[in-house]
């Protein structure tokens, strides 16, 4: 059973390397990794050079999406995995991956995922919360994509990924998977996500994503009430990013804490003080 794993990129010169060895540094052998490029300007292309085994492609695209569904297209595995160029997986975990996948009826499984934070050094464990079709109506943050790997035909079902999505595409393939398909839940490490300045997932998009989520819970018939309830979370986060980056804008508080969620900000001198305001 082949295992593809797709990695979308663009200008992440400085992580990929290490998402490529973490595909490489695995306990099954009929692997194929496949690099969809943006058509990158850093050093991306010269790493991607160093690694024969690689297939990659590097042009201008449409998105993450878009990306994504160009790497499906040319995928030979039966089953799926998605690693962005800035994140990576665990040692010798897709034998694990390989052995949930030997039941016909397992179309899709979860795992846990790390997460860092590099500018504090700060490593958290982080479970996956049970994912059904109204948990994820529910609430939108609940996708662990980088521990997610999938079986071909069932992306295939779904239509694979939206290239109307910039940042939920993730979310909305969640939501078409979980209509028909219930995934397997895995309770054990697979994967690390890398929390960094420069990616998408920073309080700057949230109201970009948030777009994008309402989108998504209209085309599911979900009741303006629960759709308000995420959106009033939503700008709750979005408030308390902004007052933090106001406080380092204004050198109030360490720009390291930049790209850290309010709640994971160590209690010292200079922050201690304003904890109170979250």
């Amino acid at each position: 059973m082949r295992i593809s794993i797709l990695t979308p990129s663009y200008n992440q010169g400085k992580f990929i390397e290490k998402t490529i060895t973490s595909v490489m540094n695995q306990n099954w052998q009929d692997v194929e990794h496949i690099i969809i490029d943006g058509g990158s300007t850093d050093n991306t292309i010269d790493i991607l050079k160093r690694y024969p085994h690689l297939r990659w492609i590097s042009e201008p695209d449409e998105g993450q999406a878009d990306a994504l569904n160009k790497g499906l297209e040319i995928a030979t595995g039966e089953i799926i995995g998605w690693i962005n160029s800035d994140d990576f997986y665990k040692e010798n975990i897709f034998n694990d991956v390989i052995k949930e996948f030997r039941h016909g009826d397992v179309k899709w499984v979860i795992g846990n995922i790390t997460l860092i934070y590099s500018e504090v050094r700060i490593i958290k464990k982080n479970k996956s919360p049970k994912i059904t079709h109204q948990t994820l109506l529910k609430n939108p943050d609940i996708v662990r994509q980088q521990a997610t790997f999938f079986r071909k035909d069932a992306l295939a079902k779904v239509g694979g990924w939206n290239n109307k999505y910039y940042m939920t595409m993730d979310y909305d393939l969640w939501i078409k998977l979980s209509k028909k398909y219930k995934p397997k839940m895995i309770n054990r490490e697979w994967a690390f996500f890398t929390h960094h300045e420069d990616q998408k997932s920073t309080a700057k998009n949230i109201l970009t994503q948030l777009n994008d989520i309402k989108d998504i819970l209209r085309k599911e018939h979900v009741s303006w009430a629960n759709i308000n309830k995420v959106v009033f979370k939503k700008y709750y986060y979005f408030i308390k990013s902004l007052i933090k980056n106001l406080l380092i804008d204004f050198k109030l508080m360490d720009s390291k804490y930049r790209n850290l969620p309010v709640s994971l900000i160590k209690n010292n001198n200079k922050t201690m003080k304003f904890k109170s305001m979250f």
